[in-house]
């Protein structure tokens, strides 16, 4: 009987290539994949044939092995990386026998988007083929979208009314995409992102920003997590604590964040980055994930700083019960001058925080 995972017609047709030098491994695989409903896979049992088809084949998912003769898992991640650059994402998963720490926070660090080890159960195989999938196809998504825009703008230079308009409304487009996109990683992202937007604009209007920067910061805060996009999803919704290797793979996802939004032409998207970047830096100088303190926090970062730990503290996590909001806004005071930017502080107190969770 065929599976239900495949719900989306263009993830039957994603290009999937494993590459594995036991051709058991690779028949299984072809096996679970081809009965979950995937129709388009590629297999390789002698990695040195991999960059030939990566460049022939262009791959939106790739499953590998790691001990293999020629060319390892890990040298197959150092291709994968060269051959897309930094400004693309294709997914690799890992699937081996190797089970160590050792092993798996190396291969996540050189670029695996998720691990499992052998033998593996066909329905979580499944399942997580087709999350990452549907992230790679998001991303192309936004991609392409991106590729409108600058066409669009360079099109319509001369007709300033209608070109406004198309830009507002592309931006808030990409942004809904990007927070779509990383909502396959966490449930809540959507609600987190919409309340921690609202709050944001209220401490902006506070702090007597500018109506346009207070505008500006309520479209781009919703942002600030995109980067968890490239964290694997079994970090993002561990249960317990975080080991230490696993706590500076989840902090990566603020520079992740900055990459994918940097480069930007609009106030919009280059607020976002700074958002993405600063969001987890701290008024004393001991956050990350460059350590920056005080003023050279950008404004945007600190504001979104405190929403993003209230509404953190008072919401459920896989890994935390929510904090009673008493609790919270005296958590929050009590860093001042700490984590947080003291006015940011100040203005937070004022706020009507029940009407904020």
């Amino acid at each position: 009987m065929r599976s239900s995972i495949v719900h989306d017609e263009i993830l039957q047709y994603a290009r999937i290539l494993i590459i594995d030098d036991d051709v058991t491994i690779i028949k299984l695989l072809r096996d679970v994949l081809s009965v979950a409903g995937y129709s388009n896979i590629r297999s390789l049992s002698d990695p040195r044939g991999a960059l030939t088809l990566l460049i022939e084949y262009q791959p939106e998912l790739i499953i590998s092995d790691l001990n293999m003769p020629y060319l390892d898992g890990f040298q197959i991640l150092d291709l994968t990386r060269s051959f897309v650059g930094a400004s693309d994402y294709l997914p690799v998963l890992i699937v081996t026998a190797e089970n160590t720490e050792k092993a798996r926070y190396r291969a996540l660090a050189g670029g695996a988007v998720d691990y499992v080890n052998k033998p593996f159960e066909a329905r979580e195989l499944e399942l997580r083929v087709g999350n990452l999938l549907r992230v790679r196809f998001n991303y192309l998504r936004l991609q392409q979208q991106n590729r409108a825009l600058e066409e669009e703008v360079l099109n319509r230079t001369n007709e300033m009314e209608g070109y406004q308009l198309a830009l507002k409304e592309a931006h808030l487009e990409t942004i809904q995409r990007l927070a779509r996109a990383v909502e396959h990683h966490d449930d809540d992202t959507a609600q987190h992102t919409q309340r921690v937007a609202l709050m944001c604009s209220l401490l902006a209007q506070s702090l007597h920003l500018t109506e346009e920067r207070v505008a500006l910061l309520g479209y781009a805060a919703p942002l600030h997590d995109v980067g968890k996009i490239g964290i694997p999803e079994s970090i993002m919704l561990k249960p317990g604590a975080l080991t230490e290797a696993e706590r500076k793979l989840m902090q990566r996802h603020c520079v992740i964040g900055a990459d994918l939004l940097s480069g930007g032409r609009s106030d919009l998207l280059r607020a976002g980055e700074r958002i993405a970047l600063m969001h987890h830096e701290k008024w004393d100088g001991s956050g990350y994930p460059r350590g920056l303190r005080g003023q050279g926090i950008d404004i945007e970062g600190r504001i979104v700083a405190v929403a993003d730990v209230f509404d953190a503290l008072t919401h459920e996590r896989p890994y935390k019960c929510a904090w009673p909001i008493d609790e919270a806004v005296e958590e929050i005071q009590s860093q001042s001058e700490r984590h947080f930017d003291p006015d940011v502080v100040a203005a937070f107190m004022q706020m009507p925080h029940a009407d904020l969770v």
